[in-house]
């Protein structure tokens, strides 16, 4: 979004506030009903947007006494929620991890799995923004849990790359290794290529620290051959790059050569011009000179 839309944006959202609150005098007169905290809710939902925070956090909590005088669990759950985001974006996370967990306490309660985990990823963003990484961990764990169960994926990706970001951070690289083939089978199930070739990318790289070269090629033929199946020139190119550099290591210089020509060749089709130029300084550092890089490429294009 460009500055001058979110400009625009801001207007919209400002007039909308100013009619609602036109109409919450109006229903003022009446009596402050269920109607009544309605327009109160949309008011603060405003205002958060707007980033008024003092203005909408006075308003929810008008809205949460009302629902606690009508003993209305699910929506005291909603106004916590609605809190924790709302400390989170003005960076008070000590508090917004208090409100999620209120918020988590009665939807456990009353058995709402999908909002238990909105809960849990808004506790564990806010321990990683605290740099409690042990705690987050946690969280994280037990939030994968209850996606898993609910068959949640697309949040357990989420929970499992944050997981993988807490262990990188801390650089336990086994712990890491059997997170991504958490993800592999995550990406497998909602039939995401993309996930699935970076995601096999990435235990490439992670066993290249291992220094296990036939499983980084392994696993990075594994990538790059989906990414052709699914024809994805960039992630070919990628993929291609990553084997060729671990046939290298491997003292497998030709084929090493192979792999860069292939990957030259469909980088100037594309006319990916960083990727034209990298993989020429890695032709030139097997030894080859201009002429012979551009002797390989008609050689392979004429096979």
């Amino acid at each position: 979004m460009t500055e001058n839309e979110t400009e625009l944006k801001k207007e919209e959202l400002q007039h909308l506030l100013t009619k609602k609150l036109e109409n919450l005098k109006e229903l003022e007169e009446i009596g402050k009903n269920s109607n009544y905290i309605k327009e109160l809710s949309d008011i603060a939902l405003i205002q958060l947007q707007l980033e008024k925070f003092r203005d909408s956090e006075k308003n929810y909590i008008i809205c949460l006494k009302h629902f606690k005088k009508q003993k209305d669990r699910l929506g005291q759950a909603a106004v916590y929620g609605v809190l924790g985001t709302l400390h989170y974006k003005e960076g008070d996370y000590n508090n917004s991890i208090k409100s999620y967990e209120k918020a988590y306490n009665i939807y456990e309660e009353l058995k709402q799995p999908h909002e238990q985990i909105t809960c849990l990823k808004g506790i564990g963003n806010s321990f990683l923004k605290l740099n409690q990484y042990d705690e987050a961990c946690d969280i994280f764990l037990d939030c994968s849990a209850i996606c898993s169960e609910n068959n949640d994926i697309y949040n357990l990706l989420d929970c499992l790359g944050n997981l993988i970001y807490i262990h990188e951070t801390n650089e336990k690289w086994d712990v890491v290794f059997e997170l991504y083939k958490k993800t592999l089978k995550a990406f497998k199930e909602i039939k995401d290529n993309k996930g699935l070739i970076t995601t096999y990318f990435n235990l490439g790289i992670l066993q290249k620290k291992e220094h296990n070269l036939e499983e980084v090629v392994r696993y990075f033929k594994k990538g790059t051959n989906l990414a052709i199946a699914a024809n994805y020139a960039e992630l070919i190119i990628k993929g291609l790059g990553y084997i060729g550099e671990a046939l290298f290591y491997l003292g497998r210089i030709k084929e090493a050569k192979n792999q860069f020509i292939r990957a030259l060749h469909i980088a100037k089709e594309i006319r990916a011009e960083n990727a034209i130029i990298q993989l020429k300084i890695l032709l030139k550092s097997l030894g080859l000179q201009d002429k012979n890089i551009l002797e390989e490429l008609t050689k392979f294009e004429k096979k």
